[in-house]
């Protein structure tokens, strides 16, 4: 499938609510796709305190970077593509992703 029609889907929503994520001591990051928009992102360790009540917990602090631009979104398939936990049910990104890195050999741009 061409990145065009991949972008298309893209933009038709036919990817949203797909997720991946990972913990490593404490510290969660991963991406999703939301409204065709694909992000990246990391919630810091959290902590938890005691405020003479009860023990109270706070969340890490958050952070999303959205892959906005066309250019940006192709970025995302070639490298993230191939993540079966998100992709699984769609072939056509995991194949894109595997010509691109097939393409150059695993060599990063």
């Amino acid at each position: 499938m061409a990145i065009e029609e991949l972008l298309e889907r893209l933009a038709d929503g036919v990817y949203n609510g797909l997720r991946t994520d990972s913990e490593m001591n404490g510290v969660w990051s991963g991406f999703y796709i939301k409204d065709g928009i694909p992000y990246k992102f990391r919630e810091g360790k959290g902590s938890k305190f005691f405020d003479n009540k009860e023990n109270v917990k706070s969340r890490g602090r958050r952070t999303d970077e959205p892959f906005l631009s066309d250019k940006e979104k192709i970025f995302f398939f070639e490298n993230y593509g191939f993540i079966q936990e998100m992709f699984g049910g769609f072939p056509e990104v995991i194949e894109f992703s595997r010509d691109y890195y097939e393409r150059t050999r695993g060599r990063r741009k």
